[in-house]
C-alpha cells in the first residue's frame, strides 16, 4: 500500500535525488521514497523503544543496567558481517536496508546508553569520565 504525500523539499535535495535517479536509472520519486524508508527507524525491530520510560524516572539498578548495556550479540555480528561484505564486494538492496536498520538500532541503543551514563553520573552512581 502506498499513500501520496506532497512535500516541500529544499532545491539541493531535489537536485541530489534527480542526479542519483539518473545514475541508478530510477525515478526521483523512488529515490526519495527509498531514502525515507532507510532513514526512518524500523519500529517493528524496536517495538517498545519509543514507549520506554524516561531514564530520569528509572530506579538506580535499571540506570546502571542501561549504562552497561551492549547491542545484542547476534545483531552486532550481523552488523559486522554486512559492513565487511559491503567493503569487500558490495551489498544487495535488501542487505543495504538491513545494514541501515541495524545501524539505526545501534544508534538508538547508544543514545539510550549515553543518557543512562549521564544519569548515573548525575546521581553519583558512576564517576564522571575524564578525557
Amino acid at each position: 500500500m502506498s499513500v501520496q504525500v506532497t512535500l516541500n523539499l529544499p532545491d539541493n535535495i531535489i537536485e541530489n535525488a534527480k542526479r542519483f535517479g539518473i545514475a541508478t536509472h530510477q525515478k526521483m520519486e523512488i529515490v526519495l521514497a527509498d531514502a525515507l524508508e532507510m532513514a526512518l527507524p524500523v519500529t517493528e525491530d524496536l517495538p517498545d523503544f519509543f514507549l520506554q520510560p524516561l531514564i530520569s524516572n528509572l530506579p538506580d539498578a535499571e540506570v546502571i543496567r542501561l549504562a552497561d548495556s551492549k547491542m545484542d550479540e547476534a545483531q552486532n555480528q550481523r552488523l559486522g558481517n554486512l559492513q565487511a561484505k559491503g567493503k569487500a564486494s558490495g551489498l544487495s538492496q535488501d542487505e543495504r536496508y538491513e545494514l541501515s536498520a541495524l545501524l539505526r538500532i545501534c544508534q538508538l541503543g547508544q543514545l539510550r546508553k549515553s543518557e543512562a551514563l549521564a544519569e548515573a553520573v548525575q546521581r553519583g552512581l558512576r564517576d564522571p569520565m575524564v578525557a
